[in-house]
């Protein structure tokens, strides 16, 4: 049965490089992001979800299951991880020793995870949050806001989710800085791979870009952009926030950010501040379309509005909302 190696991140923070750089050693394996826990752990959590069948109902129906087995919580607990590291198992075809398991959103479920498998190996990516909320602009939101409401939560609230789960588990996770990955990126492994009990191989530090990660979710730019470790994407953020109204964005967005988080994973709000204001701001000529893209993700993010106009969640008009 395959041991567990989970990556806690914000998404576009290098989770998916990381990600290929691991695979690339013949005792790990992993596909995409397999989402696999957040379902599972939804169950027992009364809020953060909606169905068509009442995922509050079945919030309770779940607990009154639970309180009914010999040993409650113990006996759950202990299925579900059986079922988990099964499906694990099954995609490890070359009998690997780990699987890595790349989530992003897992940022909301440390805790439990790191309690159904204290056992696993645990690597807390931090980047700096404003260089990750660019590449989320660059990547998904084509270089405007209008398409990435959900990414506040990803940078504010995931940043300060990282961070509590790093500093109570610290004594059996690892951190990694992504800028220090790129830029060092031997000494960085090194640490890496000494914690994994891995031997640092020549197939490990050169052949990174020839893994297929098999799915449709993670980084869509760097895997077929980079061949090999490149330092240049610490400086691409600087292109996204180069108007007057987008470097104002990004000192807003960084204010909704508790410094003490920021320290945490090792970065100075003084200094990220300091980086923004000193960007050319001279780029203005998506400022009116800038200004409705702010307002719209405002008011889309702050009334739920995606709900009630969203052809995607159309069911909710027949269904359950709870």
């Amino acid at each position: 049965m395959q041991a567990p190696i989970f990556i806690f991140s914000l998404p576009r923070s290098g989770s998916t490089l990381l990600q290929r750089v691991l695979m690339s050693h013949e005792d790990v394996c992993s596909v995409a992001e397999p989402w696999v826990l957040l379902p599972q752990m939804y169950l027992l959590k009364e809020k953060g979800t909606l169905s068509e069948y009442s995922s509050l109902t079945t919030y309770w129906a779940v607990k009154d299951f639970i309180n009914n087995l010999p040993n409650k919580e113990i006996d759950y607990n202990e299925s579900l991880k059986t079922f988990i590291l099964d499906l694990y198992s099954k995609q490890c075809q070359n009998n690997e020793r780990y699987f890595l398991d790349k989530t992003p959103r897992y940022y909301l479920i440390i805790d439990e995870i790191v309690n159904l498998f204290p056992e696993a190996k645990f690597i807390f990516l931090f980047r700096n949050p404003i260089q990750a909320y660019a590449s989320v602009v660059k990547t998904w939101g084509n270089n405007r806001f209008n398409k990435i409401r959900s990414s506040y939560d990803d940078i504010v609230l995931g940043t300060q989710l990282l961070s509590e789960g790093y500093n109570k588990h610290k004594d059996k996770s690892i951190a990694v800085n992504y800028e220090k990955l790129v830029v060092n990126f031997e000494t960085e492994l090194k640490h890496i791979t000494d914690y994994l009990d891995l031997d640092l191989n020549h197939s490990i530090l050169n052949d990174f870009h020839t893994q297929d990660t098999k799915g449709s979710l993670g980084d869509p730019t760097g895997v077929k952009k980079y061949s090999s470790i490149s330092n240049k994407s610490l400086t691409t953020w600087e292109k996204v926030f180069n108007s007057s109204i987008r470097k104002k964005y990004a000192l807003w967005l960084l204010n909704e950010i508790n410094d003490k988080h920021l320290r945490t994973q090792g970065y100075s709000k003084e200094n990220i501040t300091k980086e923004i204001k000193r960007l050319d701001s001279k780029n203005n000529h998506l400022i009116i379309k800038d200004c409705f893209d702010y307002f719209n993700n405002f008011l889309t993010r702050k009334f739920k509005l995606t709900l009630v106009f969203s052809k995607k969640f159309s069911w909710i008009k027949k269904k359950y909302l709870s």
